[in-house]
């Protein structure tokens, strides 16, 4: 900050401070009493704090300032083995020492104190919600009041604590030391025993974190199939399982039709497709009903009978509930508040929105491609018209019309089914007669929606209110002890949920029917989108679908409970945001996929895993704290302050549900409370960042590919939570007895009492040595701290450990290696041997150990052990925390030394472990089929060196291969490219494996033998025990150091392969990229330089290829920046070089990739951000590319020109200058994204009135921004682990005092785990992604303008940047140049050479680049101010609208941007020219010539100026109202306390408080007995430590005294409210029972009551005579339709019969014919046998048997036609007879039904006279009451008027009597007062004579003194003309005698001698005017005085002003100096000073 701007070093800041200094110098004296030990009379005290010191206020705004000026910067180069090295750095650094103890307990007891009054705000709201019954209040009280008794002492505890140790935060500004006792043991016991219980409730979260940390490592992910399941695959993938509603899978649609139709829902008849349908609805309905029994239309016009009278009543319920009275409308009078219930809900306002901070996360393609959707305006007319269907408010119209609607689809579907061809336009016809019609919608109502639409009402209003509340909440409510609740309560009923507001208010917000609103629309228009040309579908199925599809609020309900546990504002923020997302959250919808129901249901079951794991956490971890919490408590403690610091104890009562009625987590108790149910906010960025990674992996290319990758991810993470290991059970049992076990170090008062036993020991060891300054528990219960989180720490990385070793078996198993590569044979140093030749060993190449692994040993233990278990088990890794002693052993001997080392060895297997998974995990082989070798060589970027770029830029045109960049490649569509084709995941390499053993064993011994030489060294010092573990832990870290940095080579490897593979994907889908500028590596190739010495060198005459190579085999060559190598050879990269070479090679190389990775990322983003509408069908398709956003030719300029600038770099071969080109070319593009979204954009929007617009854009870059630059991000691990303030993360300070929680506040969510997950994307689409095109095409102008005004800046500062290399230093990345102190920063373009020549690249890129990055972060700098400023101009408004940006603006230019560019034009000394400027153009406009850095640093200069003159003035105005409290106070002479003074603006009522006497006592009895010395008191030790306790017990007694006070008014506040309750429970009580009209208009009421109650019996009467006469013209008009019909029935019967008669005839006929033909023929068979028979010859006598058979068959025949005729004649007898006795029975019963009729008419007539009477007398009976209630009312109305007046008489006498007392004593105190007026003015006048008379004594003095000059100058005139005369003549002497010289001397002489004379002339001269000097001077300091009020007239110049400087350099060299010195004297001359002329 001292580069642009020096606190409090203008003008007027310094006459601010000033003022300031002198005003607590005044406020200090005032309360600084002097005489108190004297007796000094009545000494006053001030409730004011004596105030800091001046300087600690300049310190204060210096931090304040320089926080302001930290701006986000882009994101830096993450290094792993750099992260590796801190971490074991922050292993072997103390956490907690002595010094920096003061400022942790500051930060906790702050926190604690924050999160105690959270706690007491909670229980008062359960209280307030769950105690609303006078019962219930009763039973809760005692506890109630209990709890928050303790809450309140243990708040005042750490608020004292708190305010005694803020002095540590001072000491720390101000670089002073703590005092000793700053810090006391139970500050220390208390925090020691919070750390415990935290700690203990992050092991099971942090375990399962750990698990997902390294999931993208296992085989669940990996080495699973690299498909993604596109669409047409769904079936492979069991989504279904979970389904929101299985049983619709087959409901819309029948099998066996095409695509479309088979997933479209179309319109069906059949009852076998309408059951599952019908039997959900009846659920729904409630209605019994036996759907198998459906079979004929009666059964179905039954089913219409029972759903009707239903779906009424509901539909009705649902109208009243969604009628919204104005809640402001007088319905919220205090007598009707929660009397109206859930189906009255008032519309309110909601006004907490502007409070909102919090933005949602969305999907930017979602969004994006809803916006497109938007701008198209796809809306289907039968779904609108649908849409307003669902308004109608009647139900039986809807009836109605979709009786219709059926009506139509039935014969359209018989119609279709019969075969007939039916046209498309008549299907819409039909449609369109049933909805558009127009009396349809008459009685429209916009808010009423039919049972579907309320379906999702409730959860829309939960979701858009449970954001609000999140949104307000996160403001702490702190200002009174008892607020009033403001919080909203949730209850669900019949399916809904309903908001109650404070008062119990059911409420709906405004918000929420908007948000409806526009939901509704937006689910409009994407079932429009698919319902677009599918006429033929069920548009009513769409709808029901569309609102079906919900996701389960259960989710919601859980975060939210977790919510009301959460104390920690920041943990409440992030559960906010979570919450947030969680609502905003929408389908990911794929235009490709036919039906979007699909997404809905994959949507919904990736909530409802979610769901499943986040409410197994959450009960999972509720259950074991109520457990844990119930065990610490199991002892009831008598002194709170025992268990200050502990979980608040769990009071088993009622189990209730805080969140709503409906619980989703376990029932608590009123009194639960478990804060560390907010560890769940871990769980989702957990997910998102595993997500992120598998995403990477997977690449999925269409959102439904996405929706199923993310459900395997969540079925994974739930599977791992459900089936959770146990890495503790891969040790030993007893290392899990010694660290795993919990029984003591989970015990809080046992590692307290470890503590003191610890403390006592140190002091009697203490006592015995030399004593120490500081107090003995400080170090210890440091030491007790350490281990503490030593353990923790420990237990975390081994249960890592665990979890990767398992990874390493599986992955050594697939690799062919086997698991003892993993262990290293322990070798005790006590029995170690001296091995020789232990140099460096060659590195090992693994394929060599497949054929020979005779060097490896094959040791592998039965359990895992502690990575100090394979080094020193025996002394440094020995340790138990399972016994008081063991632990008591480790804190009073080197244990803590110890247990760093133990950790620092465990840190470094884990991370040994993770980087060598990593190498093998990011080995991909790319896939074959690349480029051929001749078309690679169609690229001039990548193969030719040597060529300058004029050359270069010639050659484009000749050379065929550029043209690629103009016309793009076609590709295949991304929803059918296989992730497979991009990567084929192969088996790996074994070259990739790192055996963990061989790594070790060659340093093991080593280190062996290290140990060895020191022991014979150090002999007499390794005699003892503590000095043999020193040496060990010496070598043993020595060893960790050089383990660690010997994996760092596998971690540099890792780490690039994981950039090269993504680089590798991004440029798959930019082959034309790829294949011009880029060139792939092969396997195993052979490099054409790599036999020879020397490395390539760059032409310019001839052309050469490029190597294939980034580095020279030495790595410090820079060769070819395009080359990609394969995975392969980065694993053999320099392994050859030594270690240090290596690294450094590795190291650059990295450094050289990364830029190159986010620079390509970056360009092809860009690209993507302008995706042309034609193809936003796949918005995750990169390949459409528009060519204003960049495209190919622009991305391959930018590149060309890249290439261009590393060339004219001053070495170019220097691959560490190239890298640090490329790392600020890759900032400046950042930042140039990041200024105009974060800044410009914004303001161009609100300067042209585009609220959507900006609004959009602060929604995308509140998310999209920060991980594209270097915000923090904290780890998982580090809940409230957080750094104290004011130290800053990044700062060396931080590192040195707290290095682990340094470590975790900037390392983002896994901080070892390297990862190039590249959301560079996303992010940037997610800044831009709720933009139209017309607002995108703004965006891009913007990028465009800013890019020329850079280039503007680099024109104009082209000078420094030519002159720059000279000048430069190695310049970083964290630091930045100062350009203001190079020569000619700030000078104008000089010439337009220049800047062609800059722009053509021939200066140094690198300090170009760097420029550019200094002036954007200059300007995010100003920006930054300027909003704050704006802020605090227009009142802490943000400026988010059109009116106020433009009165900001205003405000600037005026305030801000006229004076700073008048102050550079002056600089400029081009005043004049700017004014003039000003005037003719009306507007402010920066000075001619002046620069863009210029003008920018001048702005921020004035900011900075403003920001500093404010803060000065807010304290300034602090310590003045201080300064009147305390004059105010001293002035009060009454014997009470001044709280008049101290109440604050809203209190109306004064309190009188006795004013106590305790320190006057005190020091009375102080001053009894001592010993008055002079400037010394002396008292007696017992004396004072009697008078010490006697001050105790006064301090005891005072507040005893206000507790006794407080209490009964709080208890008489409880009572009262008691009262006031029981009271309202009576009076709701009483009009529920009665709801009767007020008694003061009980006869109007009852009047008019009569007269309404005969109108409606009339009008019933009437309405009855209606009814009866309908139905007896319907009854008429059945019974002439029944007769008719019974005519045409007999007609048709007689008919039938006739017909019958006619039939029996015909087949009598028909069977006699049939016998007379089979006579025949048998007569013919007869005949034909017999003619047979007698040709056969057998002759038989037959004629008499012939006779017979014809005649039995004629009888048979006659008498069955008899028979026949007689059968039908009965027959049609006996249906004439039921024929005729069912008319006669039908008559007999209409005659019976007329009978009945007439008799209920008379029944009726006969009640209504009865209930006209009842009535009549009832209405007389009311009456009669109501005038004896009326009488009794005005008796008891007299009653209490003449007792009210009685009272009045009474406090009016009274009143009377106070008066004239108060005026007595009134006029005393006047009398009193006037008296020391008087006095006062006497004084006054007294001491201004006295000034008046010393004013006169000077100005006479003056006089004289005046005199005495004059008299002085005078004398002074005369001796100096005399000097003068004499000095002229001798000139004048001197020339005669020169002349007489020149005619004697001979020419020799002539040409010397002159100077000699000369000189001696002057010498003479000097030595005679040396004796005037003096004089002299005194003459020009009186000419000068005596001129002083003539200077400022400016006389016309005579001579130039060259010579008039000479002149007076020559002879007036100390003029200025001597006039200021005697203006000072004669200034500040005294008046007893006397003035001597000189003689």
């Amino acid at each position: 900050m001292d580069e642009v701007y020096k606190i409090t070093s203008t003008a007027r800041t310094q006459l601010l401070e000033r003022q300031l200094a002198g005003r607590l110098s005044e406020l200090k004296s005032q309360m600084e009493e002097q005489g108190i030990l004297q007796g000094a009379a009545r000494p006053v005290y001030s409730s004011v704090q004596i105030p800091k010191d001046i300087s600690y206020y300049r310190r204060e705004r210096e931090l304040a300032l320089k926080r302001a000026l930290q701006v986000s910067e882009p994101k830096p180069l993450v290094i792993q083995s750099d992260v590796l090295q801190r971490e074991l750095e922050s292993c072997l650094r103390r956490e907690y020492t002595p010094e920096n103890l003061p400022l942790l307990l500051l930060q906790y007891y702050t926190e604690r104190a924050s999160q105690l009054a959270q706690s007491k705000r909670v229980h008062g709201l359960r209280w307030r919600r769950l105690c609303g019954h006078s019962q219930t209040m009763e039973r809760f009280l005692p506890l109630y009041k209990e709890r928050v008794s303790y809450i309140l002492q243990e708040l005042s505890d750490a608020v004292q604590r708190a305010e005694r140790l803020s002095a540590a935060r001072e000491n720390f500004l101000m670089g002073k030391s703590n005092p000793p006792n700053l810090v006391t043991q139970e500050d220390l016991t208390i925090y020691t025993k919070w750390l415990v219980c935290h700690l203990h409730s992050l092991r099971t979260i942090h375990h399962y974190l750990q698990t997902l940390q390294y999931l993208p490592f296992s085989k669940g992910l990996s080495l699973a199939d690299n498909q993604v399941p596109e669409f047409g695959q769904e079936g492979e993938v069991c989504v279904n399982s979970s389904s929101p509603h299985p049983m619709e899978a087959s409901v819309w649609g029948k099998k066996g039709r095409t695509l479309s139709a088979s997933v479209l829902p179309q319109h069906t008849t059949e009852a076998g497709e309408l059951n599952p349908q019908l039997r959900r609805l009846l659920s729904c309905f409630h209605v019994p009903f036996d759907l198998q029994e459906l079979r004929d239309s009666a059964k179905e016009m039954e089913l219409f009978s029972l759903v009707f009278p239903k779906f009424q009543s509901i539909f009705m319920e649902q109208q009243r509930m969604q009628m919204f009275p104005d809640y402001e409308a007088g319905i919220t009078k205090a007598e009707n508040l929660g009397l109206s219930g859930p189906a009255m809900a008032l519309k309110k306002t909601a006004d907490w929105i502007p409070f909102i901070k919090i933005k949602p996360k969305c999907d930017p393609w979602q969004k994006k491609m809803l916006a497109k959707l938007k701008e198209r305006k796809r809306m289907d007319t039968l779904l609108q018209f649908q849409a307003k269907f669902l308004k109608i408010s009647d139900p039986k119209r809807v009836v109605q019309v979709l009786q219709n609607h059926a009506a139509r689809t039935a014969t359209l579907a018989s119609h279709q089914s019969s075969g007939m061809t039916f046209h498309q336009c008549n299907y819409d016809q039909v449609w369109e007669n049933i909805y558009s019609n127009p009396n349809l919608y008459q009685s429209d109502n916009d808010l009423a929606q039919i049972s579907i639409h309320q379906s999702a009402d409730g959860p829309r209003k939960q979701e858009t209110e449970t954001g609000s509340f999140a949104g307000v909440h996160s403001i702490q409510f702190m200002e009174s002890s008892e607020v009033e609740s403001q919080d909203d309560h949730y209850s669900t009923e019949g399916g809904c949920v309903h908001t109650q507001d404070q008062h119990g208010v059911y409420v709906i917000y405004d918000v929420a029917l908007q948000d409806l609103k526009e939901l509704e629309a937006e689910l409009l228009l994407r079932s429009c989108g698919k319902a677009k040309g599918h006429r033929g579908l069920a548009t009513f199925a769409v709808s029901y679908q569309t609102y079906l599809n919900l996701p389960p609020p259960q989710l919601l309900d859980s975060y939210f409970e977790a919510y009301q546990h959460t104390l920690d504002t920041e943990e409440r923020f992030t559960l906010a945001q979570v919450m947030t997302d969680i609502m905003h959250r929408r389908p990911k919808f794929d235009l490709s996929h036919p039906y979007f129901v699909k997404a809905y249901q994959d949507e919904c079951t990736c909530l409802r895993l979610h769901l499943q794991l986040v409410r197994a956490i959450l009960n999972h971890q509720l259950e074991q704290q109520r457990e844990y919490v119930q065990r610490l408590w199991r002892e009831d403690c008598s002194d709170n302050h025992k268990t200050f610091g502990l979980p608040l104890n769990v009071i088993c009562n009622q189990l209730i549900s805080i969140n709503n009625s409906c619980p989703t987590l376990k029932t608590v108790h009123p009194l639960e409370l478990h804060p560390s149910l907010s560890l769940v906010r871990l769980v989702p960025q957990a997910l998102e960042h595993l997500l992120c990674e598998v995403r990477r992996a997977h690449k999925p290319t269409s959102p439904s590919g996405l929706a199923l990758l993310e459900l395997r991810v969540l079925r994974l993470a739930l599977d791992l939570w459900l089936t959770p290991n146990q890495p503790e059970a891969w040790y030993s049992a007893q290392l899990q007895k010694d660290l795993f076990s919990s029984k003591v170090m989970g015990d809080p008062f046992l590692v307290e009492e470890i503590g003191l036993l610890a403390l006592k020991s140190a002091t009697d060891e203490g006592q015995k040595r030399s004593q120490d300054s500081r107090p003995p528990f400080l170090e210890t219960f440091s030491k007790l701290l350490e281990l503490l989180t030593l353990r923790h720490r420990l237990i975390e990385m081994s249960v890592a450990s665990a979890g990767l070793a398992g990874l390493y078996k599986e992955l050594a198993k697939e690799m062919g290696f086997e698991e003892f590569h993993l262990f290293l044979r322990p070798v005790p140093f006590e029995l170690a041997l001296p091995k020789n030749k232990i140099d460096q060993p060659p590195p090992v190449f693994m394929t060599s150990l497949l054929e020979d692994s005779g060097q490896v040993d094959r040791y592998s233990p039965a359990h895992l052990v502690l990575a100090i278990s394979e080094v020193d088990e025996n002394q440094v890794g020995k340790f138990s925390f399972y016994t008081k002693e063991a632990i008591l052993e480790l804190l009073l001997h080197s244990g803590a030394e110890n247990m760093q080392v133990t950790l620092a060895c465990q840190a470094v297997q884990k991370n040994a472990l993770m980087v060598a998974i990593q190498q093998a995990s990011f080995y991909h082989t790319p896939r074959v089929g690349r480029p051929a070798a001749g078309k690679e060589t169609s690229s001039d970027l990548r193969n030719h060196a040597g060529m300058n770029p004029t050359r270069r830029r010639h050659s484009r045109m000749v050379n065929g291969a550029e043209s690629l960049l103009l016309a793009p490649t076609p590709k295949v569509p991304a929803a059918l490219t296989h992730p497979s084709e991009r990567f084929q995941t192969a088996k790996r390499t074994p070259q990739a494996f790192v055996s963990i053993q061989l790594e070790k064993v060659g340093l093991r011994d080593a280190m062996l033998n290290a140990f060895l030489l020191r022991r014979q060294a150090m002999a007499e010092q390794m005699k003892s025990p503590d000095g043999i573990g020193k040496v060990k832990r010496d070598v043993i870290v020595e060893y960790c150091q050089k383990l660690n940095r010997h994996m760092s080579h596998y971690a540099f490897r890792g780490q690039i392969m994981a950039y090269y593979n993504s680089l590798r994907a991004l440029l798959e889908d930019f082959p034309t990229i790829r294949d011009t500028f880029f060139m792939v590596g092969q396997p195993e190739e052979k490099k054409e330089w790599e036999d020879s010495k020397e490395v390539p060198k760059a032409n310019p005459r001839r052309f050469q290829p490029r190597p294939r190579s980034l580095l020279s085999a030495d790595g410090r060559v820079f060769l070819n920046l395009w080359f990609i190598p394969h995975p392969s050879e980065v694993l053999v990269m320099f392994k050859t070089l030594p270690e240090k070479a290596a690294l450094r090679s590795l190291k650059l190389t990295l450094r050289l990739i990364a830029p190159l990775h986010d620079i390509v990322s970056y360009l092809f983003s860009f690209a993507k951000l302008g995706n042309c509408p034609s193809c936003f069908e796949f918005p995750l398709s990169p390949s459409p590319v528009r060519s204003d956003w960049g495209g190919s030719e622009g991305i391959g300029s930018v590149l060309q020109e890249l290439q261009e600038r590393l060339d004219s770099l001053p070495r170019p071969q220097d691959p560490t200058e190239v890298a640090q080109a490329l790392l600020l070319h890759r900032d400046v593009m950042f930042l140039q994204f990041d200024v105009v979204m974060r800044h410009l954009l914004g303001r161009t929007f609100l300067a042209a009135g585009n609220v959507p617009a900006y609004q959009s854009l602060m929604h995308g870059t509140y998310h999209g921004l920060p991980p594209l630059s270097n915000s923090l991000q904290k780890s998982l691990f580090a809940s409230q682990l957080s750094l104290p303030q004011p130290l800053d993360p990044r700062s060396l300070q931080a590192l040195v005092l707290f290095p682990w929680r340094t470590f975790l506040e900037d390392g983002g969510p896994f901080p070892v785990t390297s990862s190039v997950p590249d959301t560079l994307a996303y992010d940037m689409q997610l800044c831009l992604c709720g933009l139209s095109d017309r607002d995108c095409a703004v965006a891009h102008g913007e990028l465009v303008a800013l890019q020329l005004l850079m280039e503007g800046v680099l024109l104009s500062s082209c000078d420094v940047i030519v002159e720059g290399p000279g000048q430069q230093a190695t310049l970083d990345n964290s630091t930045q140049p100062n350009w203001s102190k190079l020569p000619g920063f700030r000078s104008k373009l000089e010439s337009h050479l220049k800047a062609s020549r800059l722009l053509e690249g021939q200066c140094d890129a690198a300090v170009s680049f760097a420029l550019l990055r200094s002036f954007l972060v200059l300007w995010k700098q100003l920006e930054v101010l300027k909003q704050y400023w704006g802020q605090l101009k227009l009142g802490g408004q943000d400026i988010s609208s059109g009116p106020l940006h433009r009165q900001f603006s205003e405000l600037y230019e005026a305030e801000i941007f006229y004076p700073s560019m008048k102050s550079l034009a002056r600089q400029m000394g081009k005043e004049d020219e700017f004014e003039g400027l000003i005037i003719s153009s009306q507007s402010t406009l920066p000075p001619k010539g002046a620069s863009e850095i210029e003008i920018k640093t001048q702005q921020l200069q004035k900011l900075l100026e403003n920001l500093e003159i404010h803060m000065i003035k807010e304290v300034l105005r602090n310590v003045n109202r201080e300064m009147a409290l305390v004059l105010s106070e001293k002035s009060k002479e009454e014997c009470t306390l001044p709280t008049d003074l101290w109440k604050h603006r809203g209190m109306k009522e004064n309190f009188s408080v006795v004013r106590p006497q305790i320190v006057e006592k005190f020091i009375q009895r102080l001053m009894e007995s001592c010993q008055d010395g002079g400037p010394e008191v002396t008292f007696r030790k017992d004396h004072l430590e009697a008078c010490l306790h006697s001050l105790g017990c006064d301090v005891m007694a005072r507040e005893r005294s206000n507790f006794e006070t407080y209490s009964m008014c709080y208890e008489h506040v409880l009572q009262h409210a008691r009262q006031k309750l029981h009271q309202k429970e009576q009076e709701a009580e009483m009009l529920r029972k009665h709801q009767v009209p007020p008694e003061d208009h009980a006869g109007q009421v009852a009047e008019l009551s009569h007269d309404m109650l005969m109108e409606i019996t009339a009008l019933r009467a009437r309405l009855t005579d209606l009814e009866e006469e309908n139905l007896s013209l319907k009854k008429q008009i059945r019974k002439e339709v029944q007769e008719e019909y019974e005519a045409l029935v007999q007609a048709l019967f007689m008919t039938c019969l006739h017909i019958k008669e006619q039939l029996d005839e015909h087949q009598l006929h028909l069977i006699q014919k049939v016998c007379e033909l089979i006579g025949e023929v048998r007569a013919e068979g007869i005949a034909s046998i017999k003619k047979l028979k007698k040709t056969r010859g057998s002759a038989r006598p037959a004629e008499g048997g012939n006779k017979t058979p014809e005649q039995l068959w004629a009888l048979e025949q006659d008498n069955s036609s008899r028979l026949a005729s007689l059968v039908c004649k009965v027959r049609s007898l006996g249906r004439w007879q039921l024929a005729m006795q069912q008319a006669r029975f039908q008559g007999q019963l209409s005659r019976a039904e007329k009978e009945s009729i007439q008799s209920q008419k008379e029944c009726l007539g006969i009640k209504l006279m009865a209930e006209q009477e009842v009535s009549l007398l009832r209405q007389q009976l009311l009456a009669v009451r109501q005038v004896l209630a009326r009488a009794q009312a005005d008796n008891t109305r007299l009653r209490k008027q003449q007792e009210t007046q009685a009272q009045l008489l009474r406090e009016l006498e009274h009143r009377v009597t106070q008066e004239s007392v108060t005026r007595q004593q009134l006029d005393v105190i006047k009398t009193s007062r006037m008296e020391k007026l008087l006095e006062d003015v006497e004084q006054k006048g007294q001491q201004l004579q006295l000034l008046t008379e010393e004013a006169e004594r000077a100005s006479k003095l003056g006089q004289l003194q005046r005199k005495k000059l004059g008299r002085e100058l005078r004398q002074m005139r005369s001796r100096l003309a005399q000097e003068r005369s004499v000095k002229l003549d001798a000139f004048q002497r001197v020339e005669e005698l020169q002349s007489q010289l020149n005619y004697t001397e001979p020419p020799s002489v002539q040409m010397s001698s002159p100077g000699g004379l000369l000189f001696q002339a002057y010498c003479s001269l000097g030595s005679a005017s040396t004796s005037s000097r003096y004089s002299h001077q005194q003459f020009l300091k009186t000419n000068l005085m005596g001129n002083k009020m003539t200077r400022r007239i400016q006389r016309p110049r005579t001579g130039p002003p060259e010579h008039k400087e000479r002149t007076s350099d020559a002879f007036l060299p100390s003029v200025a100096e001597n006039t200021h010195l005697m203006v000072t004297q004669i200034q500040t001359a005294p008046s007893t000073i006397s003035f001597k002329p000189d003689c």
